[in-house]
């Protein structure tokens, strides 16, 4: 297996980060607009992850249920109901909810943008999250054929798929110990949608997918493609203004006790400075010093 086992548990023995298969697509848009995207999007998902299965379902009740053909298809009529001004919130789960097994987050917003201050920076999220074992045995190249089929049905503003380490926000500082500062390919991520997006975009990855208003600002396809020009760097038009670009022929975990680097990484990271996510942004989590200098290993 060519990616690290990168596990940390709580002092009661409970799994609290993992690695995994990540895909996550930020839009900002209300989910009356994009459900039946959305819808599209899981469809897809649920037929091409297979001999992974959903199992359970939380619609925001707070209580998973099984998930059964006639509970996708209630799915489908209450929670991604595209009625004016209602919001979504969906998590389907695998056969358990732990953190290294299969999880898909999809939150919609009610309306956007939103009227409310607080909630400015707000988007509607799809996360998707894969075993690692999805990489390794169906390989890179289905994975991206998967992530291009989900993006294509997507007015997304910017998304990824990477291999990285998920946790639930509170243990960041501890799982960050499990990558730093051996595995600088691996980001650090929550184990469900991160919400408060805006435009800005979610670090650098193996897969990325880049549209407005940043792409616009970066001076489109041509001014991206003028910039990273380094071998291993693939740039993919895509329809509406977006483009996908993509850092070697599969993700990278950068071992650097083994002399992998990751100049695709770091060219594209000074491209995006301006405009990446950064965990003081988002009170929700916990912004340590440790945590910050690990979102700028590419830059300093």
């Amino acid at each position: 297996m060519r990616y690290p086992r990168l596990r940390q548990h709580n002092q009661h023995g409970g799994l609290v980060a993992s690695d995994a298969l990540l895909m996550c697509f930020y839009m900002q848009h209300p989910n009356k607009r994009i459900a039946p995207a959305i819808l599209r999007a899981l469809q897809t998902i649920r037929e091409r992850i297979h001999p992974y299965q959903l199992a359970w379902y939380d619609a925001g009740e707070g209580q998973a249920e099984p998930l059964d053909d006639f509970a996708w298809e209630q799915l489908h009529m209450r929670t991604l109901n595209p009625e004016p001004d209602t919001s979504a919130y969906l998590i389907l789960d695998g056969p358990s909810t732990k953190v290294d097994d299969l999880r898909v987050h999809y939150r919609g917003l009610d309306v956007w943008p939103s009227p409310w201050p607080e909630q400015k920076d707000g988007v509607s999220v799809l996360y998707v999250r894969l075993p690692t074992e999805f990489l390794v045995k169906r390989g890179a190249d289905e994975v991206r054929a998967l992530a291009l089929d989900v993006a294509a049905e997507l007015p997304f503003n910017s998304g990824y798929v990477d291999f990285a380490l998920c946790s639930d926000g509170w243990h960041f500082d501890e799982a960050l110990k499990l990558i730093r500062p051996r595995y600088p390919g691996v980001p650090l991520a929550p184990s469900r949608a991160r919400l408060r997006m805006n435009t800005w975009v979610d670090g650098v990855h193996w897969m990325n997918f880049l549209g407005e208003p940043v792409l616009g600002k970066l001076g489109g396809v041509p001014g991206v493609r003028a910039h990273l020009g380094l071998p291993g760097i693939t740039l993919q038009e895509m329809s509406g203004d977006r483009v996908l670009i993509t850092l070697g022929t599969q993700p990278e975990a950068g071992d650097v006790e083994v002399g992998q680097a990751l100049p695709q990484h770091r060219a594209l990271a000074r491209l995006l400075e301006p405009y990446l996510y950064r965990s003081d942004m988002d009170e929700l989590y916990p912004a340590t010093e440790d945590m910050l200098r690990w979102e700028r290993r590419f830059l300093d």
